[in-house]
């Protein structure tokens, strides 16, 4: 995972450093992505004292939220300065890493960041399946080189993941682009090396150190405050960030009658009513093709339906909505790309712009699901950029004329922390049709894997799809998290799918069809997966 520069052949041995030297490496990176991220003065190097005039292969620095992949980055050039490498790997990790939004503070209290320090790199000189045997399961980090192509894991990936070394190697293909089973190719050259690291959550709780808390009050309270060998040797700057965390509330939201407007008309989607309804008219054209007259549709539970740009993904989106009985109500779970917002946001205002037109949010039950599920927010600030849920609307337009959308982003969670949450939406559901409400269609917006070529990325999918096929929320969640697949859109997958289960209303995937964005595009190197499903 992460980024890595040219190595250079030189071989810096493992970092020898102690737990006390990692802890001091760790606070220092974690000041420096603080820096970055609030415009908080940049901590000096001279801090880091020896430790970053150390001769090391690299270093790299990631993130966790709630257990899951946030951000990882690192800087390789064997015999680099550990100041130079760390300071590079900690600004890469909070801005750069392509996989995902910049991290911003308000994520701060979800964060657990590890820092590592890399050395002892060696070329693999065993060939075909020969070079499996030579790599250590939690001793060896893997890099390959191919086609121009570099992909990079670090240690821990295999432990983390429970990878033997099979697994570990076609990981590592992976992360490149490069289609399984290349790490027995000559043609590519593999690597090994070591490392060390330290880990723990990126904010101190200062409510547990009360030596800190009594700091915090003087400063508050304007008394001098000189140095100390009892002053805390982590950032001030962000553990004040944590202490005045509870006193910041949201301001007041009166959005009911406000609009969303269209953020990513004329970029993911045509931008005007006259370009919107050529394009539709070439996609049911397709469809009316492909399936010899108009497809038949059918009332179903949840749906899932990929939200790239149309030109990639549209025609497929199309297709799998086109099958579908208009519902009143669709709740669409998308995943949140950007940094803005809410974790688990309800999208608040009335209603959304499309570029061509307006349709309606369901008010009524965007209120009575933050109410039942006090976790998710309603917030317009995580909605304002995403694209995830916005490029579904026109489609929801044509083909459910009429129908209301609510729209939630799930930008992270544990799986049991959704598992829960899922059951008591589940709850909420049942309780919202006795109600006397209609049933809603829980539609899920998905892309599949990102990023390998086109040969890799089918069978990287086809995984993830055959998970579905169970029709075992678990397993969809399982097979995604243990193969390494970037499929954006698991965790509202999992969700939905999971209150389907809860209801007795997933026991059918029913493939609409599969493509890649090569499919278009005719570059076949460096693709996306997108898939269509209806659930019943």
């Amino acid at each position: 995972m992460g980024e890595a520069t040219d190595v250079n052949g030189a071989n810096a041995p493992k970092p020898d450093f102690s737990s006390e030297d990692m802890e001091r490496l760790f606070y220092w990176a974690r000041d420096r992505v603080y820096s970055e991220i609030t415009g908080a003065p940049v901590p000096s190097v001279s801090a880091l004292g020896e430790l970053g005039e150390r001769a090391v292969l690299g270093a790299f620095v990631s993130f966790k939220k709630r257990g899951m992949l946030r951000s990882c980055m690192g800087y390789m050039y064997d015999g680099v300065l550990l100041s130079t490498a760390l300071d590079s790997a900690s600004v890469s990790a909070a801005t750069r890493d392509p996989r995902f939004p910049p991290i911003s503070a308000a994520e701060f209290y979800d964060l657990d960041m590890e820092v590592w320090a890399l050395g002892s790199m060696r070329e693999i000189q065993e060939r075909g399946e020969a070079r499996r045997d030579a790599i250590k399961i939690g001793r060896d980090g893997i890099q390959i080189h191919g086609r121009g192509r570099r992909g990079l894991l670090l240690p821990s990936v295999a432990l983390e993941m429970n990878w033997d070394a099979d697994r570990f190697l076609e990981g590592v293909c992976d992360k490149a682009g490069l289609a399984r089973g290349s790490w027995k190719s000559d043609d590519t050259r593999l690597f090994a090396f070591e490392g060390v690291s330290f880990k723990k959550p990126f904010v101190w709780n200062v409510s547990k150190n009360p030596s800190l808390a009594a700091l915090i009050d003087k400063i508050r309270n304007g008394e001098e405050v000189g140095a100390s060998s009892s002053r805390p040797t982590f950032s001030l700057a962000s553990s004040l960030f944590q202490w005045d965390a509870p006193a910041r509330k949201p301001a007041p939201q009166d959005d009911a009658q406000k609009v969303r407007p269209a953020a990513v008309a004329g970029a993911f989607y045509p931008g005007s009513a006259t370009e919107q309804e050529s394009m539709l008219r070439a996609f049911d054209a397709s469809i009316r093709a492909e399936s010899g007259d108009v497809p038949e549709r059918k009332t179903v539970n949840g749906a899932l339906v990929p939200h790239a740009g149309w030109i990639y993904s549209g025609r497929l989106a199309a297709s799998t909505l086109s099958r579908i009985e208009p519902p009143e109500t669709v709740v669409v779970l998308a995943p949140k790309h950007r940094r803005e917002g809410a974790n688990l946001a309800v999208m608040p205002y009335g209603a959304w712009n499309y570029g061509a037109g307006k349709i309606d949010a369901d008010l009524e039950f965007a209120d009575a699901f933050v109410r039942a599920l006090p976790e998710f927010k309603k917030d317009a600030a995580a909605h304002r950029s995403e694209h995830s849920i916005e490029v579904q609307l026109p489609l929801i337009a044509r083909y459910f004329p009429g129908t209301k959308v609510v729209g939630v982003l799930i930008g992270g969670a544990t799986k049991t922390e959704l598992k829960g949450l899922a059951e008591r939406f589940a709850a909420f559901l049942d309780e919202w049709e006795s109600a006397g409400h209609s049933k809603p269609l829980l539609l899920v917006s998905s892309d599949m894997n990102h990023y390998a070529t086109d040969a890799a990325t089918r069978e990287i999918d086809k995984l993830a799809t055959d998970a579905i096929e169970t029709t075992e929320p678990d397993a969809l969640f399982d097979t995604v998290m243990r193969n390494g697949i970037t499929m954006c859109g698991v965790l509202p997958a999992f969700f939905a799918l999971s209150a389907l289960k809860k209801r007795g209303e997933f026991n059918l995937a029913a493939k609409v069809g599969y493509a890649t964005s090569g499919d278009a595009s005719g570059d076949l190197e460096r693709v996306v997966g997108y898939a269509g499903y209806l659930f019943d």
